[in-house]
């Protein structure tokens, strides 16, 4: 029996990418594999922390990528040194790591990406730093930066031995960003992502279990929607509008909220709107008063290049964050387990999942079940 546990995620691999990874399709052949929803709005830091925490967003605190803080009038920054070192400056839950290190359990982990989620290991190798956005650009975002992930995991494996080990592969979102989800360069960077998993699971199979997971998928973008500029021309103003292709509106009269709700539904790109008290799992103070999802093929950019109300987005080729199909459906692999009893997975049971494997009971407020 295997008493080890390694926990993987795949930035941006849609369920439609397992027709060019050979070796996660066999994986899941020969494992225990399902189609699931990611949690709306799609962005990484939101869905990695429910992950990690087992809890939803209004209980973690991270609506988006980060948060705004109306307070104070400025976005809390998820990549910034303070909260990559310090994850509960941001996350307002225990992690399956905090709950796990009370046990004895020993963790490491390495991401492609300053993930706080994954922070608080006992053991925790950063990703390089850039001074310039043009060296990130060149060297932080392709798929180079995920065999710089591979060699980190051997690494961790050898000279720690952790009992639990996070890895986060990150280039297949990136390439999908700059270049498309369907590009050649996306699809290198898929290749070369489900070659490093090959590598992993080749070191670790005899002691470790996996549980393989994607945050959401990608799709093509052509079109940039500036909603604060759309909001503004109607007489709306705003405090702070999040970009991508599911966004957070923060009025700044918040009473506008039904007029703004009528303005959005008639926006260019805008696919649905809710109210934050329509979507449980949103509903807390940091979240705006109204959230939105883009059509196919649009996004919200709240960017100083985002002159205008809509444009071509030639800089940006994909884009997640909406409730669209392409993003909304990831693929969740268990291997190595003696039981595995999926019924109707989500990326909520990963949690809890976790914590039954060290044999530790999941606190009363995750939302998720164990699957094995």
């Amino acid at each position: 029996m295997r008493r080890k546990l390694a926990l993987i995620s795949l930035d941006g691999n849609g369920v439609y990418n397992l027709r060019h990874m050979p070796f996660l399709s066999e994986l899941a052949e020969t494992g225990s594999f399902a189609v699931v929803d990611s949690i709306f709005p799609t962005l990484t830091d939101l869905v990695h922390t429910s992950v990690m925490t087992g809890v939803w967003p209004k209980c973690h605190g991270v609506v988006e990528n980060g948060y705004y803080d109306r307070l104070t009038d400025r976005k809390i920054n998820f990549y910034d040194y303070e909260v990559a070192f310090n994850p509960h400056r941001v996350i307002k839950a225990p992690t399956i790591v905090d709950i796990l290190r009370g046990r004895g359990v020993r963790t490491a982990s390495v991401s492609g990406y300053t993930m706080p989620p994954f922070s608080g290991t006992d053991v925790r190798i950063f990703p390089p730093f850039f001074a310039s956005d043009e060296m990130y650009r060149q060297h932080g975002r392709d798929w180079r930066k995920d065999l710089w992930v591979l060699n980190s995991a051997i690494y961790l494996y050898e000279e720690c031995k952790p009992d639990l080990l996070l890895v986060h592969f990150a280039s297949i979102d990136g390439m999908g960003h700059d270049y498309g989800p369907r590009s050649e360069d996306a699809l290198k960077a898929v290749e070369t992502v489900d070659t490093a998993v090959r590598t992993l699971w080749e070191r670790l199979k005899d002691e470790y279990a996996f549980i393989i997971f994607a945050d959401h998928g990608q799709e093509e973008v052509h079109t940039w929607v500036n909603l604060k500029a759309y909001l503004r021309k109607h007489g709306i103003e705003t405090l702070r509008v999040s970009s991508g292709g599911g966004v957070h509106i923060y009025l700044r009269n918040p009473n506008e909220a039904e007029e703004a709700f009528e303005v959005l539904r008639r926006a260019p790109g805008v696919g649905a709107v809710f109210f934050r008290e329509e979507l449980e799992h949103l509903n807390s103070p940091n979240s705006g008063e109204l959230i939105v999802s883009a059509k196919p093929g649009y996004w919200f950019c709240s960017h100083r290049m985002c002159r205008g109300i809509k444009g071509v987005s030639h800089w940006v080729k994909g884009m997640h964050g909406s409730m669209n199909e392409p993003v909304m459906k990831v693929p969740l692999i268990l291997w190595g387990f003696e039981k595995v009893n999926l019924g109707e997975p989500s990326l909520m049971d990963i949690a809890p999942t976790v914590l039954k494997f060290f044999g530790v009971e999941r606190p009363g407020n995750m939302v998720g079940k164990s699957l094995i």
